[in-house]
């Protein structure tokens, strides 16, 4: 073998052991601290943790900025806050607000060590959310829920602190065994109710009893009959094209303190 063949295959070797060298420098998915790594996004919206009191973290995605900042409760299921995103994109794209959507307990990647009940639970899970946008700028919060989450917010309206105004669309109880009606009766915040006639989870007659039961102020209940059979955020965007519907600006006014209230249940075609 000459002495040029020698050299290459020197050479060969070098690579190789460098290569392997290098490869187990490489960091492991194990050797990165779990707090480290951001949530999975939904698109392309910022993700970040949020800490639970009890120990355990919650996954939240942010998009837009503003001193106003509406937290999003997301409906019960597999999707958790990603179902808000379509809305909370469009919402910030046309209007000076701070988004913030929170996966709760057991949701999207959160993980709780403990779940407290009651309003201790609605405040573990919600609370560290208007924390956040407090800390970065809001003055102004306000809670937006669809379905469980709807529940979720109108139960957190009566404890959280600092919380300007509500929207309850499709509020299907809550998450922590609380008294839905328990919660409107203390609810004294400007509060938008919606629900589609033929919503398959919540009646008319039930959201009826909440708006009744909240105390007078500025508050508002839309019957929405373009969309009679839909549910949940599906009043504010499409499911299949993400397209807004006409809904979308009115929870946008009221999440920038444009009330217009209504003595009854109101039928709105929108």
């Amino acid at each position: 073998m000459s002495n040029s063949t020698y050299a290459r295959l020197a050479a060969l070797l070098a690579v190789i052991l460098c290569l392997a060298g290098c490869a187990s420098e490489a960091p492991t998915s194990e050797s990165v601290p779990s707090k480290t790594v951001p949530p999975t996004p939904c698109s392309a919206e910022h993700t970040l943790w949020l800490p639970d009191p009890g120990g355990g973290r919650l996954s939240a995605s942010t998009l837009g900025s503003g001193t106003t900042a509406a937290v999003f409760l997301h409906e019960t299921g597999r999707t958790g806050r990603c179902g808000w995103v379509a809305y909370a994109r469009w919402l910030t794209s046309h209007n000076h607000v701070l988004a913030v959507l929170v996966d709760r307990c057991g949701n999207g990647e959160s993980t709780c060590t403990t779940v407290p009940t009651g309003d201790a639970g609605i405040r573990a899970q919600t609370q560290p959310a208007i924390d956040w946008a407090v800390s970065h700028g809001a003055t102004r919060i306000v809670l937006v829920g669809a379905s469980g989450g709807g529940g979720d917010a109108l139960e957190a309206a009566g404890v959280l602190k600092p919380v300007s105004a509500l929207v309850d669309i499709s509020g299907d109880g809550n998450d922590t065994g609380a008294t839905d009606t328990t919660d409107a009766s203390r609810d004294q915040i400007p509060t938008l109710f919606a629900v589609a006639p033929q919503d398959p989870y919540v009646s008319v007659p039930e959201v009826r009893q909440l708006f009744g039961l909240v105390p007078d102020h500025d508050k508002r209940c839309d019957l929405l009959t373009t969309q009679p059979a839909e549910h949940g955020w599906n009043l504010l965007t499409d499911p299949g094209s993400g397209a807004v519907t006409p809904f979308a600006s009115t929870v946008a006014d009221w999440i920038q303190g444009h009330y217009t209230g209504t003595s009854n249940c109101q039928v709105v075609a929108e």
